[in-house]
């Protein structure tokens, strides 16, 4: 297989040189991983420099201004669609995705179209998320008719195939949520693989402002797709 890498990045500079050091480490011993995209999502401070200075063997994409998460998914995506890859790989920079976990999902990818990570759920994680996320695995168990562990799980691998089955509209954090969404309605097979729970920031991430926006496009989502 011929994979890339595609990881949106929006100010991110905290967590950045250990992650670009981890990434290097695991990439190195994964031949499948030909490209690394990174698409900075308007950052204004000095993502873009520290991903200069310490990852030379990468495509970097920048937008202008921050656009959101979905929006940074979707750049990537497309340079991806444009070119001869069997599949990509999303994963987040801030160090909430362990990048020794993408051999599992360049292993799982070889027999599967779609693969999911998931967090086990624990008094570790954010209360508000872990409300937010149970309520959401409710909602999407009985109406989209797909039992995800973890809904809000950006960490996964998509296949080729599956690239013009999977076209999503949200901008921002929903953008896995959605994906979930058309998953279930369209009864899209997957796997899911588990992965370490890790929380840098309790401030960053989904708030539940974003969660409640998120919930109300469930509607719209049951009936479009």
């Amino acid at each position: 297989m011929k994979l890339a890498l595609v990881i949106p990045v929006y100010n991110e500079e905290k967590y950045l040189r250990i992650f670009l050091k981890e990434l290097q480490s695991q990439v190195r011993v994964l031949p499948e991983i030909i490209s690394i995209v990174i698409v900075n999502d308007g950052s204004t401070d000095a993502t873009i420099e520290i991903i200069r200075k310490n990852f030379d063997n990468l495509h970097l994409i920048s937008h202008k201004k921050n656009l959101g998460k979905g929006s940074a998914m979707k750049t990537g995506l497309n340079y991806v669609k444009k070119r001869n890859f069997d599949g990509l790989i999303f994963m987040d920079a801030d160090r909430q995705h362990n990048p020794k976990h993408l051999k599992t999902f360049v292993s799982a990818l070889q027999n599967n179209q779609l693969v999911f990570g998931y967090r086990k759920l624990s008094r570790r994680e954010p209360a508000a998320r872990r409300l937010g996320n149970q309520l959401a695995r409710f909602i999407f168990r009985n109406f989209f008719h797909i039992a995800r562990h973890d809904l809000l799980c950006g960490f996964m691998g998509i296949k080729s195939s599956m690239f013009n089955a999977i076209s999503w509209q949200s901008t921002n954090y929903g953008v896995e949520t959605e994906i979930s969404a058309i998953v279930g309605k369209k009864r899209l097979p997957f796997k899911e693989a588990l992965i370490d729970t890790i929380y840098m920031d309790k401030n960053k991430g989904v708030t539940l402002l974003d969660a409640f926006f998120i919930l109300m496009r469930v509607p719209y989502w049951y009936v479009k797709y």
